[in-house]
């Protein structure tokens, strides 16, 4: 009772989490005395730390209810972090699994790479005997050595800065999220290792060994690179795991159909006709190559729309 209620959810569980995630609708929160709200205050706290936080914000429902001055200061926080591309946004609960899913399995493989790093080698005590100048006889443990023995100076690794060219925080993203497209249409391996192996074709194919030292001039060479593995992978994937493959591209259908405000109802006709197709009610029940048509021609739309 004697602390500020955020400084005590700060220090048991911000600073103490490995992994901050934080979901956005229409409410950002009340004030703290720090920040506009908790959740922002947490967000910027864990920043500052270097830990990870995955943010997104939801397109799905309709916000024009509620407290207009609360959605305004979510789309505040929202444009704010737009420059440095910090968040995700979706406009289906299936788009939002699949892009936690996919995030959740990347940062958990690179928590656990680091912990493994950090934790210290027990080395076993054993006897050493040394002849010659300048070295020490030691035996056992807790010995004094000769403060004449040379010690291998410590190696200083440079991490050097991106060039000033680089690709930007925005482009960054939608790397990161071509990224996981690839991993969604490999179905031969786990998806660590399928981040593995593209991030590594990815910097094989632009010649660098960071993916922050890609140019943004590289940028079309990079969707080119994309496109077409997307399009090699998706074959792969209908072939090798078609149920997989099927909910994906309806998944797309529904989030582009909804992102246009069509129904069923009207929307469905319209596309037979339109493809010279026998009319249906319901696209789960397509065949391989009409469901692939559907979702050709309906992204079509979505994006001229």
């Amino acid at each position: 009772m004697s602390e500020r209620p955020q400084a005590v959810i700060n220090r048991q569980l911000i600073d103490k989490a490995d992994l901050i995630v934080a979901v956005f609708w229409k409410r950002f929160g009340t004030p703290t005395g720090v920040s506009a709200s908790g959740t922002q205050e947490e967000i910027e706290r864990a920043i500052k730390q270097g830990k990870r936080v995955l943010l997104y914000f939801s397109d799905i429902e309709d916000i024009r209810d509620g407290d207009d001055g609360q959605k305004a200061m979510v789309k505040s926080f929202r444009d704010s972090l737009s420059a440095k591309g910090l968040y995700w946004t979706y406009r289906s609960r299936a788009e939002f699994e699949k892009l936690f899913r996919s995030h959740l399995a990347s940062v958990v493989q690179e928590l656990t790479v680091k912990h493994q790093k950090s934790e210290p080698k027990k080395k076993k005590a054993a006897d050493v005997s040394q002849t010659g100048s300048a070295n020490a006889n030691i035996q056992g443990d807790h010995n004094k050595v000769d403060q004449r023995v040379y010690h291998q100076p410590r190696k200083i690794k440079l991490i050097a800065p991106p060039p000033e060219n680089a690709v930007t925080p925005a482009e960054k993203k939608k790397i990161e999220a071509w990224i996981d497209e690839l991993v969604e249409c490999t179905a031969d391996m786990t998806r660590p290792a399928a981040y593995g192996m593209w991030w590594k074709r990815l910097q094989n194919a632009c010649e660098v060994t960071r993916y922050e030292d890609i140019l943004s001039s590289q940028m079309g060479d990079v969707e080119k690179w994309f496109r077409k593995n997307r399009a090699m992978g998706v074959r792969k994937q209908r072939t090798k795991a078609p149920d997989l493959w099927r909910n994906a591209r309806i998944t797309a259908i529904k989030a582009a159909m909804k992102s246009m405000g069509r129904t069923n109802d009207e929307y469905y006709p319209v596309l037979a006709r339109r493809l010279k197709m026998k009319p249906f009610d319901t696209i789960t029940k397509l065949t391989k190559t009409d469901l692939e048509r559907v979702y050709r021609m309906v992204l079509k739309d979505a994006g001229s729309s």
